[in-house]
């Protein structure tokens, strides 16, 4: 078996989190063929996208004894901004440096989307097979969400109702993932705080990570079945946990050895993988 896929069962180890949430365990550990894993996207319970810090794209599943589907080069030289998958199980990544979304199908990448103006960084299928997707500008002066329905723009999200910018300008991503309450929801890694929208784009809450001491980082995110809002924290080594009104349930700390933690999916069965670029691993847990 390809060492890449080993399974290491760590039924006993229990993540720590507030007394108003089950407490999840860390049902598996797999070691990556990436030197620095930090995007992943799950489709169904056993396929998974992973990317690193170089220009490849492993596709696993696991299945049984756990095998590499997929293997392939992005083409521009550089590494995936963020990955998703459609509701075919389509993979679909962003080339934040191309300005273009391209999507994996039979062993061929095809372009997408391509943007004059705006770069993508974090994206998203929602459940009715829309693209939304988080972009700056070339200088990085103005960013934004936008809606898509194959190449056509049904909806941005920009400013306030007064006119104000909604996202901090710089050069740092912003993610974006639906509720399954088709909130949507936003990490603004700039100005280091998770904004939660209605369909209609309007601001239900804001999220800073004040329950932390140290400075709330946060990057990628995910929710799952139940409408919970999972998010990396680099700056702290944390996942905070929230429901879908913006209440803080609790979090998944080091307790298990967790350590530089980037990305995070949620599986059909609930189960949150997360990342770690210092080890070359995935944590999968199990919290339901």
């Amino acid at each position: 078996m390809d060492p890449r896929g080993e399974l290491e069962k760590e039924p006993t180890n229990i993540y720590t989190l507030s007394s108003s949430f089950q407490k999840p365990v860390l049902v598996a550990t797999i070691q990556t063929g990436s030197d620095v894993p930090r995007r992943l996207a799950c489709f169904g319970p056993s396929e998974v996208w992973i990317s690193g810090i170089d220009d490849v794209i492993e596709g696993w599943n696991i299945e049984g004894e756990f095998s590499v589907t997929d293997i392939f080069q992005t083409g521009s030289g550089r590494r995936p901004t963020d990955l998703t998958v459609n509701l075919k199980g389509r993979l679909v990544y962003s080339d934040h440096y191309q300005r273009k979304i391209f999507k994996r199908k039979n062993g061929h990448v095809k372009e997408v989307i391509c943007f004059r103006k705006w770069r993508p960084s974090g994206i998203c299928y929602t459940s009715k097979g829309e693209l939304l997707i988080g972009m700056s500008n070339k200088s990085y002066t103005e960013k934004l969400i936008r809606r898509y329905s194959g190449r056509k723009n049904l909806q941005e999200i920009h400013f306030d109702n007064n006119g104000n910018p909604l996202f901090k300008p710089g050069d740092l991503a912003i993610f974006v993932e639906e509720n399954k309450n088709t909130d949507i929801c936003v990490s603004d890694c700039q100005a280091k705080c998770v904004l939660v929208f209605d369909k209609s784009g309007n601001v239900r809450f804001k999220y800073s990570g004040s329950h932390v001491m140290a400075e709330f980082n946060p990057g990628c995110l995910a929710t799952d079945s139940l409408c919970n809002i999972f998010m990396v924290d680099t700056g702290n080594d944390l996942i905070h946990i929230l429901d879908k009104c913006g209440q803080l349930l609790g979090f998944i700390d080091d307790a298990c050895g967790m350590t530089g933690s980037t990305g995070i999916a949620v599986d059909s069965e609930n189960r949150v993988w997360v990342t770690e670029c210092h080890t070359s691993k995935i944590k999968v847990i199990k919290y339901t």
